[in-house]
């Protein structure tokens, strides 16, 4: 079988300066290297390939473009067949850039489960995005804008040069403040990226209650050790206790991508565990589906979430609780969809 090819999925809402990027990306290509392309215009006039074709004035670039639709929603198969035939091609590496309108977690979905005959190794997701668009007004009615920095590993803070430094510190505080917070950021202009900061395969964000998750957590003295779980499907855990009494302050897990919850099951969870909760997060699959779980002031809440990564939960316990984290996984073995038992 022949090695992983490296994918980078540069994203980005319109105007963001994506393919200004892409064009600052190919003035540093090794020489010895091949690259792939492929650019989804939404409209069918192919401006974005065409501008990329002009700048690449190499044979080791190969340029391809979906047009007339978006490669997230109703090109998919446009996109899968482009992916097929320039995979035919001897590449090194392959970027997509998809419209600014979409909303990748679709293209993830079909980039993971779609058979091509090669291995893809998906890098460092990039969001190129403006201080002037990340406010906190569009924030809230953007839902793409919300998917596109949901999954990246990196955000590209771009044209700042048109932006004041109060739009750029709110642009990095709103940043900073989403679970799990995006501290990968960078600040520049007209798209200028240093090749080397994409040569690294998509991660999974850290657990955050080592942190401390919340201001419950300040002033505690906690030890933070691994946890051998007992959950299916390996989940990578980690379990914090007060260090002068031996409560139990914190728990969170990582499960796989693949693992799903139920989420009747989730509520049922969290209302028998709410006397002893000081504050939850979690990114979760349900279904086809995957939810943001937010617990705080006694009140649940979920929300669609474009997050593909794994799921997590983490949780943050009152000091007077006396749960242990063996109880509390028998009680979350119970919001498990069952077939994934059978992937232990």
């Amino acid at each position: 079988m022949s090695a992983p090819l490296p994918v980078h999925l540069i994203t980005g809402l319109l105007g963001s300066g994506k393919t200004t990027l892409l064009r600052h990306l190919l003035t540093q290509k090794p020489a010895n290297e091949r690259w792939g392309m492929l650019i989804n215009e939404f409209g069918d006039i192919d401006l974005d390939a065409a501008t990329l074709q002009a700048s690449a004035h190499d044979q080791d670039v190969h340029i391809s473009e979906v047009s007339g639709g978006c490669v997230c929603c109703t090109a998919q198969h446009g996109l899968t067949q482009a992916l097929h035939s320039l995979l035919q091609q001897p590449l090194d590496r392959l970027f997509i850039e998809p419209t600014g309108l979409g909303h990748p977690a679709r293209l993830l979905d079909t980039l993971k489960r779609t058979a091509f005959g090669r291995p893809l190794a998906l890098q460092a997701i990039v969001c190129v995005i403006t201080p002037l668009q990340l406010t906190a007004k569009r924030w809230q009615k953007s839902a793409v804008m919300r998917d596109l920095v949901t999954l990246a590993d990196l955000i590209v803070l771009n044209k700042t040069d048109q932006a004041g430094s109060e739009p750029q510190q709110q642009a990095v505080a709103l940043l900073n403040g989403l679970y799990p917070p995006k501290t990968d950021m960078i600040a520049t202009q007209f798209g200028r990226l240093d090749w080397t900061q994409l040569q690294r395969p998509h991660q999974p964000a850290p657990l955050l209650f080592l942190q401390g998750l919340g201001e419950h957590a300040q002033h505690l003295a906690c030890s933070n050790t691994p946890y051998d779980s007992t959950l299916p499907q390996h989940p990578a855990c980690w379990v914090s206790h007060d260090q002068k009494t031996g409560q139990l302050r914190a728990l969170g897990w990582i499960f796989s991508a693949q693992m799903q919850f139920n989420r009747i099951a989730l509520k049922a969870f969290f209302a028998d565990i709410a006397p002893h909760l000081a504050r939850a997060k979690g990114l979760l699959k349900t279904g086809n589906e995957w939810q943001l779980i937010n617990w705080s002031d006694g009140q649940l809440t979920l929300e669609d979430i474009a997050w593909r990564q794994d799921s997590r939960l983490e949780l943050l316990f009152n000091p007077e609780s006396s749960l242990c984290a063996a109880d509390l996984e028998t009680q979350l073995t119970a919001t498990i969809n069952p077939f994934n038992n059978r992937a232990k």
